[in-house]
């Protein structure tokens, strides 16, 4: 009786804890874009080769704002302030996609930066003796090598990322932990409800996990 009542609870929730995860992994996807994007940027211009005082003093300015805050101050910042200020319109989606890219720029910078300083300096020498300029010593030779050092670290970010989703159930986003939220209150079974919860969210962040793997072994066995 017990495993029936508990089958047609989960037969109910999952359904729904589902379409809170297409939108979880929507968020995810588009935030992580926003801050490898601007994260890469960022970083390639604070790196010891390129940086310039007026733009490292900004970079390192806005790394220590974002790191320095809690992302649950940042997502109530850019869902109710920002539109204030700027006299605009966000919705929870689009409000929680620029908290969390905005916020994954700040720790992707950080990776890159140090990514490209920890290539030695004879890589750069050598690119430019065989008469690579510097835009093709950085695509060509630097940032591939960079890649497979950061790629470790680039995926913890990328799991923190998916997790922080779960923050946006404040400003009313319906993904899958303000589903799971809502499922509870109506049918009072958190136990069930929020251990699959959990389990959904490690079956994403696992996988992920091992796709960098997959990929890290390709790029180390592209080496040999």
């Amino acid at each position: 009786m017990v495993n029936s009542k508990l089958i047609d609870l989960l037969s109910y929730a999952f359904p729904f804890l589902l379409k809170g995860l297409v939108v979880t992994l929507k968020v995810g996807v588009l935030s992580t874009a926003i801050g490898i994007a601007g994260g890469l940027l960022f970083g390639i211009l604070n790196s010891k080769k390129v940086k310039t005082k007026w733009i490292s003093a900004f970079i390192n300015f806005y790394v220590l704002i974002i790191r320095g805050t809690p992302l649950y101050v940042q997502v109530l910042i850019v869902y109710f302030a920002l539109p204030d200020l700027l006299g605009i319109n966000l919705t929870p989606f689009a409000a929680g996609v620029l908290a969390l890219g905005c916020n994954s720029i700040a720790y992707v910078s950080e990776i890159v930066r140090s990514g490209i300083n920890s290539i030695p300096e004879g890589q750069w020498d050598a690119c430019y003796v065989l008469g690579y300029d510097f835009f093709s010593s950085m695509r060509y030779i630097i940032l591939p090598q960079m890649l497979k050092n950061i790629l470790p670290a680039l995926t913890s970010e990328l799991v923190v990322l998916i997790k922080d989703t779960s923050i946006l159930s404040v400003i009313g986003l319906v993904e899958m932990t303000r589903i799971g939220g809502n499922i509870n209150a109506r049918l009072l079974q958190p136990m069930p409800i929020f251990l699959s919860l959990a389990f959904l969210y490690l079956v994403v962040t696992t996988t992920i996990s091992a796709i960098a793997k997959k990929i890290e072994k390709g790029l180390t066995h592209g080496e040999s």
